[in-house]
């Protein structure tokens, strides 16, 4: 089975029970049926006979010679005690069934309604039940107001529009139901054997087209359905519905109908008593499954299904557990709808709007939990807040005091450099030569100050091992006192480049040396030279 078959399936699903009752002129059939959820299973099947008059046939016979008031007074008496059989027999059947619980659906034999098939232009199939209103007293010998009838479409046959109406004098149906109203039963659906065998046919054969030959007690029903599907919705059709004596089937027209219809469909069902039509149709009859022996296996019956006539009752019980797929009902509403079954039963509806609350509930607990994760993160701060408070000013201790070691590892680096540097500058500048400022930084040092003779200082410098690439930073300038003002700049050697790479690294701020004092030497008199002099 397919996934769409299941889930057509599951539309169905309910917990129902229904009564299903079949009027013959002898007997009356009760089936009860009861549908747990997809399970359904027959609960009960009773079977009351109606006693008949000595002198039934006699009364029946009574022709126009007989005084017409005698013949209304034996045809009443007739209606009397067929209507005290009736009201035995339910009294019998009330046992077996709850009238204000169960939905009951009333069958009623073929020869006691009008089964006509109707062909109609194409534009009437949008709007079948008015264009029948219209056409009901063309195409049945009764007023409208005189029967009960619903319809069938059947599809397009040719260029025109089939109809299969079933109707039923409304006088003889109005006292079956008065008589169950009586007794506290009111019918949810009357049809005919033509819709209920239908109904249990496609019931029991499932998806395949299939026809069933039925034998009743005067007659012979050739009954054929088709049960293919559109998409999603099913589409089951009536292809044929035939009715004919039992003695008229054998021979002539009856034969060569039954062999034109049967060869329209794969599958071939049968019950009753069909000796009287075996070698019709190619021995087909006589190979034919026997429809209640199928009907037993797909029914879980506590009681078993032993004669035809309980076919049509479980045909009808059909419709109160939502299992019939042709709907003829002749007690539908005047003027209203053409009712089906129902899409999705109370069950279903329950259950879709269980779904429906569920995927609001799924929807709407992504927000909650998002704002229940949130929170709960939020108390995980809190509580976390003073151990990170304390980790961050550990931190920040620890990197104070990185800066004051790096920051005296710099100055131990800087000092042994700069000393060497005021070293070797006292020991080359003259004692006439006097600094004002003196900046290092980054291997490069720069002097001001003034002296007799600043060019002299170039070549001192540059015979030093420390200081190379000597030159002046800015031009130089003689005052009143015969001195010059000057700005040196110099490098350190190049074989000191260690020394200056770690310096660099270290230093963020220069070291500047002390511009107020002169250097001097104390011991040391100011030397005498003629280059210097000039």
């Amino acid at each position: 089975m397919s996934a769409l078959n299941r889930l057509q399936d599951l539309t169905r699903a309910d917990f129902l029970r229904s009564v299903g009752l079949y009027f013959l002129s002898d007997r009356v059939v009760m089936v009860r049926l009861r549908k747990s959820f997809l399970s359904l299973s027959m609960l009960e099947l009773e079977e009351r006979e109606l006693p008949e008059g000595d002198h039934r046939q006699a009364i029946s016979e009574l022709t126009g010679w007989v005084a017409e008031d005698v013949k209304e007074i034996a045809l009443k008496a007739e209606h009397d005690s067929r209507e005290r059989a009736l009201r035995q027999a339910i009294v019998s059947l009330l046992p077996h069934f709850n009238p204000a619980r169960d939905a009951v659906y009333v069958c009623v034999p073929q020869e006691q309604t009008i089964v006509q098939q109707v062909f109609l232009p194409p534009a009437a199939e949008d709007n079948l039940q008015q264009v029948l209103e219209y056409e009901i007293e063309r195409q049945l010998p009764f007023k409208r107001d005189e029967i009960y009838y619903d319809f069938i479409p059947v599809g397009k046959k040719g260029e025109k529009f089939c109809v299969y109406v079933f109707a039923t004098p409304k006088k003889a149906l109005d006292g079956l139901l008065t008589l169950l109203e009586s007794f506290g039963i009111k019918p949810s659906g009357v049809e005919t054997t033509v819709s209920a065998l239908a109904n249990y046919l496609l019931f029991i054969n499932g998806a395949e087209s299939a026809a069933l030959v039925a034998a009743h007690r005067s007659n012979w029903e050739l009954i054929g359905v088709n049960a293919k599907a559109n998409g999603w919705k099913p589409a089951p059709r009536l292809l044929f519905s035939h009715q004919f004596p039992a003695y008229g089937w054998a021979q002539g027209s009856g034969k060569e109908l039954l062999q034109e219809c049967l060869s329209r469909v794969p599958k071939l069902y049968r019950c009753g008593d069909l000796n009287a039509l075996n070698g019709a149709a190619d021995n087909r009859l006589a190979e034919a499954e026997d429809l209640v022996a199928r009907g037993a296996t797909r029914l879980k019956a506590a009681r078993q299904i032993n004669h035809a006539e309980a076919l049509p009752a479980i045909g009808a019980a059909l419709r109160g557990v939502r299992e019939a797929s042709l709907a003829a009902n002749f007690l539908r509403p005047e003027g209203g709808v053409k009712g089906g079954n129902r899409t999705l039963s109370v069950l279903n509806a329950v259950l879709c709007g269980l779904l429906v609350l569920s995927l609001i509930a799924w929807g709407v607990s992504f927000p909650v939990k998002d704002e229940l994760r949130l929170r709960q993160l939020q108390r995980e701060n809190r509580r976390l807040e003073p151990s990170v408070e304390a980790l961050r000013k550990e931190e920040n201790q620890l990197q104070q005091l990185r800066k004051e070691a790096s920051f005296l590892t710099d100055i131990e680096q800087r000092r042994g450099e700069v000393l060497r540097i005021l070293d070797e500058l006292s020991k080359v500048v003259p004692s006439n030569a006097y600094f004002s400022n003196l900046r290092y930084r980054a291997g490069v040092l720069e002097v001001q100050g003034n002296a007799e003779n600043a060019s002299t200082l170039i070549p001192l410098l540059e015979r030093s091992n420390l200081f190379e690439n000597v030159g002046f930073n800015a031009p130089s300038n003689r005052g009143r006192d015969n001195r010059e003002t000057f700005s040196l700049k110099a490098e350190l050697e190049k074989s000191k480049e260690p020394v200056k790479a770690a310096v660099k690294e270290a230093v963020k701020e220069p070291a500047r040396a002390p511009t107020k004092e002169p250097i001097k030497e104390p011991t040391r008199e100011p030397a005498k030279d003629t280059k210097n002099k000039s």
